[in-house]
């Protein structure tokens, strides 16, 4: 066996490598993003494996959105800049006017016609209180805003009955969205505040009885239950790839923000953990344990506690062996990862699309004028600011609106847009001097002006006397105006001169008004020359 095993080796061809072995190049991976940061809705085909009718933001456990909540909430760059958004949308509060807003179609703007006191008065009365928590308007679209940017996502509910409209805000933790079918087209919602409680493939009407309720999305309504009809409005940041959810303009700075509160955590860790002493002493020496503990205490009240840093410790002895050793500890006392905590920053005021300066930052080289922050804050209107205010306005503001109005809420025809707020005005650039006058500036300091006068007098302080005389003096002459007796008063007053004296009033008595020298005759005109000529030859 052993001979015919070796005949058949040897009739096998060689083999001019001892071993091999085989290396297989992968394939190009579609990203170099780790899958830990991609963040997938749940495509058809799994929730169809599934067996899924809801669809959360991504998870049933809410593991995304919590993220963001705590990146919201404990990096304070990202906050500063999504509550000075929430702010500038929100702006100064609404303006009401009759007819169309236009929000959307710029080219069509119009002045609109403006209410009377007694209508804006009742309309100020009603969006005061506009849900049964007793919030405003206002606070309805400043959550809506704060959630859009922060999330990415927002959702408001709207309530109508008879005598009623209210408008609600929807936390987005609440929200799960119903399914869309064969037609692609997402129906409805279901708004509950547990639901990891609540089975993805169920219709949830279980929990009914808990406060689970599905409502229809804006325009369709929820059919009638004790007089009540609701629906809910979604607005959400468009993201390639996502289709019930969409993600907020930061998503791409999400592990800066994480990193920025990891770096102060670590500081704030660093300095409760780091209290470490300046040093070890010691001493060297036969001596008993009170006497030991005697010369600690006093070392320690010589040298420790408050007002004896940097006292200088001095020892004389007769034995080399016995002098005290002092062995420092180094300590750092700055903190660690100042450059990347600014880098973090600086990428988070990149992914909101703001300006620095704004978000809290000095800007090197610059001296952060009110006019650089006016042109920042006008460009950041421009370009992010006013397209979310128009969103609101159209997609909720003024739909409410107008299902008040059909409600007989309101009056009808009366839409809203917001007032921009300005932080920094120009006051800093006005010259008081040429447009105040002296009891105006008395006024903004809280005093009261410094004479009684009328009214008159009041306004004619303002006006440049002598060249109003002089224009009036013109116009006499040139026969545009007719010289009366109440123009004499007139200028006696607001110059402050005596009134006139008999003679004078007997001679305007006389000839009540003096014609302009263009409307008189010429006769009248020779006869004042001779005499002119008479004169000067008495003389």
């Amino acid at each position: 066996m052993a001979e015919n095993e070796n005949k058949r080796r040897a009739r096998r061809p060689g083999k001019a490598y001892l071993a091999s072995s085989s290396v297989t190049i992968p394939a190009a991976p579609a990203t170099r993003l780790i899958q830990q940061d991609i963040f997938n809705e749940p495509t058809r085909e799994r929730l169809d494996m599934g067996g899924n009718r809801w669809v959360r933001m991504f998870e049933q456990n809410d593991t995304f959105l919590k993220s963001l909540i705590a990146c919201v909430n404990n990096s304070p760059t990202l906050r500063r800049i999504i509550a000075d958004k929430t702010n500038m949308v929100t702006g100064d509060g609404f303006i009401p006017m009759q007819g169309r807003a236009n929000a959307l179609l710029t080219t069509s703007q119009a002045a609109p016609a403006q209410l009377s006191r007694a209508r804006l008065n009742a309309l100020e009365d009603y969006i005061a209180r506009v849900n049964l928590h007793g919030q405003s308007l206002t606070e309805i679209l400043a959550a809506i805003a704060y959630d859009y940017d922060a999330f990415g996502n927002c959702f408001c509910e709207i309530v109508t009955g008879p005598g009623v409209c209210y408008i609600y805000h929807v936390p987005v933790y609440m929200v799960g969205i119903r399914k869309a079918g064969a037609d692609q087209i997402i129906r409805s919602v279901g708004i509950y505040d547990n639901w990891e409680e609540v089975p993805l493939n169920s219709d949830a009407a279980f929990y009914a009885a808990k406060g689970f309720r599905e409502v229809p999305l804006y325009p369709e309504f929820s059919e009638a239950q004790d007089g009540l009809r609701r629906s809910v409005i979604h607005l959400k940041q468009y993201a390639p790839g996502y289709f019930y959810w969409g993600l907020p303009e930061w998503i791409g700075a999400k592990m800066w923000a994480e990193l920025e509160y990891l770096i102060q955590r670590f500081n704030v860790s660093k300095l409760e953990n780091n209290f470490v002493p300046a040093g070890v002493l010691q001493f060297f020496g036969q001596m008993s344990q009170t006497e030991a503990a005697a010369m600690l205490k006093a070392v320690e009240a010589k040298f420790a506690g408050t007002g004896n840093n940097n006292k200088v410790f001095m020892q004389v002895v007769r034995d080399e062996k016995l002098k005290a050793q002092w062995q420092p500890l180094a300590q750092q006392n700055d903190g660690e990862f100042m450059e990347l905590q600014s880098l973090a920053a600086s990428a988070i005021v990149t992914a909101n699309r703001w300006s620095k300066s704004l978000a809290g930052f000095a800007t090197e080289g610059q001296l952060g004028t009110n006019q650089q922050i006016r042109q920042e804050m006008e460009y950041l209107q421009n370009t992010v600011i006013k397209q979310r205010q128009n969103l609101f306005l159209s997609r909720v503001i003024n739909p409410y609106l107008e299902l008040s109005a059909q409600g007989g809420l309101i009056d009808r025809g009366i839409q809203f847009s917001i007032s921009n707020s300005l932080p920094v005005s120009f006051m800093g650039e006005i010259n008081i001097e040429s447009n105040l006058t002296t009891d105006e500036k008395r006024e903004v300091l809280g005093y009261g002006p410094m004479q009684e006068s009328t009214e008159q007098g009041s306004a004619a302080t303002n006006l440049d006397v002598q060249g109003l005389i002089s224009a009036y003096g013109v116009g006499v002459r040139a026969g545009s105006i007719t010289a009366q007796r109440a123009d004499e008063d007139y200028f006696r007053e607001i110059c402050g001169f005596p009134p006139t004296s008999p003679e004078v009033d007997q001679v305007w008595e006389s000839e009540g008004v003096r014609r302009p020298i263009t409307l008189k005759s010429t006769e009248e005109r020779e006869a004042e020359l001779q005499s002119t000529i008479q004169n000067k030859k008495k003389k």
